[in-house]
């Protein structure tokens, strides 16, 4: 239990009455600390009057104030006398009048000494508090001298065993008592044994740490060579993966240069306009205005297209033993039997003069033109009539050949017109360039090489 300080105890007293002048009589209303209840004091002590010494022995001199059942009604009681109702009085407003600040600080000092001699309770409380306060006091005493009653009889009961006790007892108390001390100092040594075990065991722990220290930074440069290592099995890694990918670039460049078109790149066909051409040679030609193309142009064109069937009969082996290619460039010819055809023209020489060459000469350009087209026809069928190369049964050249015709045009000069001509000349090419791929797609083996005559 402690003091409570003044501005903890709730709010000041407020004064209700003061006594006439000739007698300092001044009532303060304020609530017990412990149980909350309304209660009035009343202060009739001169204002000389030194309250300290009321409070050095006992709580005689204090004020202790209880409530009655009536709230404007109240008694005003020191312990052991009783003390005078106080009538209220009142201002000429009617309102209670409120005391001095040294009057109100004068009830707070009293209080203040009142709480200093108990240990249980501050004060201002009700009287029935203070008597609870006081039975716990008294029975708090009661358990001490009961306790004291206790040790001085146990204190009574071990002075006797003492006196009871014999000489030889006592000796043999002394013999143990100097055994134990034997002891002690065995224990002693002991104990100074251990300090020195102690001492080495700390030593040992402390060489330990230092091998502990050496050994983790011997593990830090382990890992940090684990560390390069993983670097340089990465750097391998990353030199072995860039070769892996320059064997595979390498690898599919190989395998793009065996499966690249040779026949394809070295015959370029394609068309200009209603031409067909082959390496950019125009076959054909076309009535005017259109512009003419010199023979010596057909004739390579021509050339080109000998050489080309010549070479694909060679790399599939197709069976063409009536026909024979002489690929010579502009002057290029075809065997059929013993007849050599010339698969080529002019307008230059004796045919300018004379009618009768000009017509045996476009007779036998229009033969070996027939037959030229008949050897291709005859390698398409060699071609498609194998069911293992043959994935589509529908497939077949895009331009039909039926007899010297392509697709209903005839390769023949004579008796024709120039722009049918240069069509049926323009659809045999596509047969060719469709021929050329269905080789290159296929499984097929150079039988031999081949070359051609210059122009």
């Amino acid at each position: 239990f402690f003091r409570q300080p003044l501005h903890d105890r709730g709010p000041l007293p407020r004064a209700m009455d003061s006594p006439p002048p000739a007698v300092r009589r001044a009532t303060f209303s304020t609530a017990c600390l412990r149980c909350g209840s309304v209660l009035h004091i009343v202060d009739d002590l001169p204002e000389a009057a030194d309250v300290r010494p009321s409070f050095r022995g006992g709580l005689v001199e204090s004020f202790v104030v209880v409530p009655n059942s009536d709230p404007d009604e109240f008694l005003e009681r020191r312990i052991g006398e009783a003390l005078q109702g106080a009538e209220t009085r009142q201002t000429t407003e009617g309102q209670p009048r409120v005391a001095p600040l040294d009057a109100v600080l004068r009830v707070e000092k009293i209080m203040e000494l009142a709480s200093g001699q108990t240990a249980d309770a501050d004060h201002p409380i009700c009287g029935d508090c203070l008597q609870n306060v006081v039975a716990e006091v008294q029975r708090q005493v009661e358990q001490a001298e009961d306790e004291h009653r206790i040790y001085q009889e146990a204190h009574l009961r071990l002075q006797e065993e003492l006196q009871g006790h014999e000489a030889d007892e006592e000796a043999a108390v002394k013999a143990e008592i100097e055994q134990l001390e034997i002891e002690e100092q065995e224990l002693l040594k002991q104990l100074e044994a251990y300090d020195l075990e102690h001492e080495e065991l700390a030593d040992e722990l402390e060489r330990l740490q230092r091998q502990d220290e050496q050994l983790r930074q011997e593990e830090e440069e382990f890992w940090l060579g684990v560390a390069e290592y993983q670097l340089d099995v990465e750097e391998h890694e990353e030199e072995h993966a860039q070769t892996m990918s320059a064997i595979q670039y390498a690898t599919s460049e190989l395998n793009r240069l065996k499966r690249s078109n040779v026949l394809n790149d070295m015959f370029h066909i394609s068309d200009e306009g209603s031409f067909g051409t082959i390496n950019k040679f125009r076959l054909g030609r076309l009535p005017k205005p259109e512009p003419e193309v010199p023979w010596e142009e057909i004739n390579a064109a021509w050339g080109q297209a000998c050489l080309l069937l010549d070479a694909l009969i060679r790399k599939c082996g197709a069976p063409v033993s009536e026909y024979r290619l002489l690929p010579r460039g502009c002057y290029s010819e075809i065997g059929v039997g013993g007849e050599v055809l010339q698969l080529h023209s002019s307008d230059g020489g004796l045919n300018r003069f004379f009618s009768d060459n000009r017509f045996f000469s476009d007779r036998n350009f229009d033969l070996a033109m027939s037959s030229f087209l008949t050897c291709l026809k005859e390698v398409a069928r060699f071609l498609l009539q194998d069911p293992q190369r043959r994935q589509d049964p529908q497939q077949d050249l895009p331009f039909k050949i039926d007899g010297d015709k392509v697709s209903g045009f005839s390769v023949r000069l004579q008796f024709n017109q120039d722009n049918k001509w240069t069509k049926a000349l323009k659809n045999m090419l596509t047969d060719l360039k469709w021929i050329i791929a269905f080789v290159e797609s296929r499984d097929f083996n150079d039988r031999t090489g081949f070359g051609a005559a210059p122009c």
